[in-house]
């Protein structure tokens, strides 16, 4: 099974804090607002059939929503999915929450998406090739395949692991293991090899004073790639 254990353990233990913008996941909250101006500027949302692979609690699952999308999110944390579920319900948005590899949802159901997002996940898992192979399965002809990551470089070794989980502590410990992090040529070959074809790449930069985020054409640390589905 393409999923590291110990990730998963360690987002079981965050769970209950996904909705607190002032945790352990509030620099996902203050991504968010750029993370659908990404999405936006690229697809209409409405009506779209939208697949949130490794969801989370659901806070942009629940964006694409109030935009129109049938939006269907999976998350390997059976506690992570939970509060998604229960957030949701509180807030009237009808989103298709799956506690589910994306292995297994390929074996439950047949469906095809318009439209793929697979944010800060791609550096959580061992497989990354088998990860865009089975997101290739689940994609329909022309989808666009929306990704975000963080490079391999000593610059995003200072910022996303050191000076991010230990010093700043603005995302917990052990979040991020820097072998898992991925250089956007290495991820672009590996696109390329599952019949996708990039098509945007965006840098995106933290404002250290207030923890805002923005795009910049520097990719060193965090960026966004999107590709289309040949």
């Amino acid at each position: 099974m393409n999923l590291d254990k110990k990730e998963i353990s360690n987002f079981d233990e965050h769970a209950h804090e996904w909705w607190n913008k002032r945790g352990p996941y509030k620099l996902i909250h203050n991504l968010t607002p750029l993370r659908m101006e990404y999405i936006t500027n690229q697809i209409t949302l409405e009506d779209m059939e939208i697949l949130d692979i490794g969801c989370g609690g659901g806070i942009l699952a629940e964006e694409l929503s109030k935009k129109g999308a049938n939006v269907t999110g999976i998350d390997a944390s059976e506690k992570t999915i939970e509060i998604a579920k229960q957030h949701s319900q509180e807030n009237n948005l009808k989103i298709n929450y799956e506690c589910s590899t994306l292995e297994d949802h390929l074996k439950k159901s047949k469906k095809k998406y318009d439209s793929i997002i697979c944010f800060e996940l791609i550096e959580h898992v061992p497989d990354q090739l088998k990860l865009i192979n089975d997101i290739s399965k689940v994609s329909k002809k022309g989808s666009k395949l929306f990704l975000s990551t963080i490079n391999r470089n000593i610059v995003s070794f200072l910022f996303a692991k050191v000076i991010a989980e230990y010093i700043l502590k603005i995302v917990p410990q052990g979040t991020h293991q820097y072998e898992k992090f991925i250089k956007p040529s290495e991820l672009n070959k590996i696109l390329e090899k599952s019949n996708y074809k990039t098509i945007d790449i965006k840098g995106v930069k933290l404002n250290p004073i207030d923890f805002t985020f923005s795009f910049s054409s520097i990719t060193k640390i965090n960026y966004f790639m999107t590709s289309t589905k040949q």
